[in-house]
């Protein structure tokens, strides 16, 4: 499995110790990155990430190495499924629905292939 998303929260966790500061500087909705971290949505535009590495000063090793890891991403194995430690059954219909939408990406993978 790719861990795309492991490097970007180590990269992340360097600078910033939550990501609702990094959200705001990189102007993407706090949960589209926090989906990013979690490996459901794929990468972002290549402009995206080269900001991010600008801003967490990422080497150029790690920022080859990111690329490199966003070329041969792949979803978690929870992307659109009802995954998660507060699903079981029985719950709401509305619970469901929300539980199935935090693990659906936002945007198709679409930059990287």
């Amino acid at each position: 499995m790719n861990k795309f998303h492991l490097y970007v929260v180590e990269l992340r966790s360097r600078k910033f110790k939550n990501i609702t500061k990094l959200a705001k500087i990189l102007r993407i909705e706090y949960e589209v990155w926090r989906k990013i971290e979690r490996g459901i949505n794929p990468p972002p535009k290549k402009s995206i990430l080269n900001k991010f590495c600008q801003v967490v000063h990422a080497k150029e090793y790690e920022k080859n190495q990111l690329f490199a890891l966003a070329r041969t991403w792949e979803p978690s194995p929870d992307t659109n499924t009802l995954n998660h430690n507060l699903y079981h059954k029985g719950l709401d219909v509305d619970w469901t629905e929300a539980i199935r939408k935090e693990n659906t990406p936002d945007y198709p993978h679409k930059y990287w292939r």
